[in-house]
């Protein structure tokens, strides 16, 4: 009896908090003129009836915000009586575009143009077409096309197809994404084929070329549970086919191999999202994801199977992400993948990165990079680049190789204007480099400083930034410009 009447209020009250929470009586969209409302409604994750969730309020908003076509995006909740309506305000961007490319140095210019539609008949669809010379590998085209609602469903349809002078790649997934936090499962496959040239280099010279052809596909499923902390197992199964030729007048090529290789994999992620603008866009309202993570895979190559060697399979990946003051943010990565046989490890690969940004007054970033990255025991003849387009301005692009690699980089970020169509930002850099092999090649440091300007197009798809970099480097006493889309880091 005792029990009883200690439970009775408990029910009572949980009754009462139950209905003073309102119910969604209506949602309206406002403000898309090229997007259809039906590709917005489909994003929303309540509906007329449902009892009003704060959290799912706010989970909608961030998708909506991940839309390239989209840019400004407000959810207004108005309650009444028990009741509540919705009002979600967007603001479409221009999402069709003729862009051109350009990037390189003078005697290796790289050149091309892109038409593009991220949002193709207004129904939320991606399509891009390329038309490119590359000063390294000839000409190419490429068609890609996504549909992230198949037939308004919650699957995704993503096709690829390349061709040009060195090869082809045709690409073609079958995906069902995790589209919200309360999801509990996704699935996917995967198809391709593939011939494309590899290059090595030695002293900014070709050392080795040849020529890989490939074909295969995944299947994979992950779980997901947890609501505070996410716990997600998943399971793959791969297969690969792989074919390598070496060019004439050359003699390296990879040996031959097929590989089927079933793995398991864990992830345990704390979902954490912070509102922030100036830290990788110019003015745009970002969705900074400020939750840890870690993730672990292991698989297994075996002749049973099919593979054409036994080995086993590690992978790591740990983010710590930091806010230690109000406007400092620290995202950290350690990754480590490695191959184990009988004879011990091989293919080893791994990185440590620490992203440091520090806004000022609001509408200003102080960005830093340091990175790590080695090579050890590859299965094929590897190596890391540096130079201009991989971590160190100033330099040609494959100005150093190595199997060990140092960046460093430090960016003051001034924003020097604001238009409610554009912004125009200054960039003061020194970038910090090596790339060496040890025992073959000295692991000296070369650095580079320069100026740079960024227009960031917040009316445009995506909120393009362009950016242009003139930069100077001290071992070479070289000026070089780099053109580019994007924040460097």
């Amino acid at each position: 009896m005792i029990s009883l009447r200690l439970f009775v209020p408990c029910v009572s009250a949980a009754h009462a908090d139950q209905a003073r929470i309102p119910v969604i009586r209506d949602i309206a969209i406002r403000g898309n003129i090229r997007t259809r409302t039906e590709v917005i409604r489909r994003e929303l994750l309540f509906a007329p009836g449902d009892q009003l969730d704060s959290s799912l309020v706010s989970e909608t908003a961030r998708n909506l915000r991940q839309l390239l076509f989209l840019g400004k995006v407000d959810i207004h909740v108005r309650k009444k009586d028990g009741t509540a309506d919705i009002l979600v305000e967007v603001n479409d961007l221009y999402a069709r575009a003729l862009s051109p490319l350009l990037s390189g140095e003078a005697g290796e210019l790289s050149y091309g143009l892109v038409a593009l539609d991220y949002n193709f008949l207004g129904r939320g669809q991606e399509v891009q077409l390329t038309v490119e010379h590359d000063a390294i590998s000839g000409n190419s085209a490429s068609v890609y096309y996504r549909m992230p609602r198949l037939l308004g469903s919650r699957h995704a349809l993503t096709t690829r197809l390349d061709g040009g002078q060195e090869g082809y790649d045709v690409q073609l997934v079958f995906a069902r994404p995790l589209h919200a936090l309360s999801a509990r499962r996704a699935y996917g496959a995967s198809f391709f084929m593939q011939e494309q040239v590899h290059r090595l280099y030695a002293n900014q010279g070709l050392s080795d070329r040849y020529t890989q052809q490939a074909g295969g596909g995944a299947l994979w499923l992950t779980r997901s549970f947890g609501n505070r902390i996410k716990y997600r197992p998943s399971v793959r199964l791969s297969l690969t086919d792989r074919r390598f030729t070496p060019d004439p007048g050359y003699t390296y090529a990879p040996r031959n191999r097929r590989r089927v290789l079933p793995s398991l994999g864990f992830t345990v992620w704390r979902p954490r999202y912070e509102k922030a603008r100036f830290i990788y866009a110019l003015g745009r309202t970002e969705d900074l994801q400020t939750g840890s993570w870690l993730s672990v895979r292991a698989g297994l190559s075996h002749k049973g199977l099919g593979s054409d060697q036994n080995f086993r399979t590690f992978q790591a990946r740990l983010s710590p992400r930091f806010k230690p003051y109000e406007n400092v943010y620290a995202f950290t990565t350690l990754f480590l993948s490695a191959r184990h046989r009988q004879g011990g490890y091989f293919h080893l690969f791994s990185v440590a990165e620490l992203l440091t940004y520090i806004q000022l007054r609001g509408i200003h970033t102080l960005a830093l990079r340091l990175r790590w990255d080695a090579l050890d025991r590859p299965e094929d003849a590897s190596q890391l680049l540096l130079g201009v387009n991989r971590g160190l301005r100033g330099y040609a692009p494959r100005r150093f190789d190595g199997t060990r690699r140092v960046l460093l980089n430090l960016e003051a970020r001034p924003t020097l204007y604001r238009h409610p169509a554009f912004v125009i930002a200054g960039a003061l850099f020194i970038d910090g480099g090596a790339a060496w092999t040890p025992g073959l090649t000295p692991s000296s440091l070369n650095f580079a400083s320069g100026v740079g300007t960024r227009l960031g197009l917040t009316q445009v798809y995506n909120n393009l930034i362009l950016r242009a970099d003139l930069s100077y480097a001290f071992q070479d006493k070289a000026w070089q410009i780099f053109v580019g889309i994007g924040q460097y880091f």
